[in-house]
């Protein structure tokens, strides 16, 4: 029997200590480095992942209420069964063509930013003249180059946003 949120393998009315917490990485932090193998992170056990000087669990749920605590947690990689993974040049396209509409967040499930950007490059360039589409404008532009450079590399569920080379080297396994 394995655990639902974590995978980690339960013996029979075992419960998990993932369960337990209250949407915080289950890991603690350490004072101490582990060995460094010259990457930004290891996997330490099957629960935690060793990333820039702290111990985080890969199967973390991502936090919808408060985004600015999953800065800290690396992209997710264990997509679900069925998931539609996101492509980085998909998003880069859509944000240097219809980016001051939104259009690259909503396709990466970023729909609270998405929202903002429509509303502010439409009712909000009637009321401030066009000036806040400018803004919106100069938005999708910062966002496209981030893409480009893979600061930003998560989609709004935390998942991975597939590169051109991972996608290539996936549909060269596939065939």
């Amino acid at each position: 029997m394995f655990c639902t949120k974590c995978g980690r393998e339960l013996q029979d009315g075992e419960v998990c200590t993932c369960t337990q917490t209250n949407g915080e990485a289950n890991m603690p932090r350490v004072d101490e480095n582990p060995v460094d193998n010259g990457q930004d992170y290891y996997q330490e056990n099957n629960n935690a992942v060793y990333y820039q000087g702290a111990y985080y669990n890969p199967n973390q749920a991502y936090n919808q209420e408060n985004p600015a605590k999953n800065k800290d947690i690396p992209a997710r990689t264990d997509y679900p069964e069925g998931y539609k993974i996101k492509k980085k040049y998909v998003a880069v396209l859509l944000a240097w063509t219809f980016g001051m509409y939104g259009i690259h967040n909503f396709y990466l499930g970023k729909s609270d930013k998405a929202l903002a950007q429509v509303l502010l490059s439409t009712v909000g360039a009637i009321l401030t003249v066009g000036l806040s589409f400018i803004a919106v404008c100069i938005w999708a532009t910062v966002e496209a180059v981030l893409l480009l450079t893979e600061k930003s590399d998560k989609d709004g569920n935390g998942y991975k946003i597939q590169t051109l080379e991972e996608s290539i080297a996936k549909q060269i396994n596939k065939d």
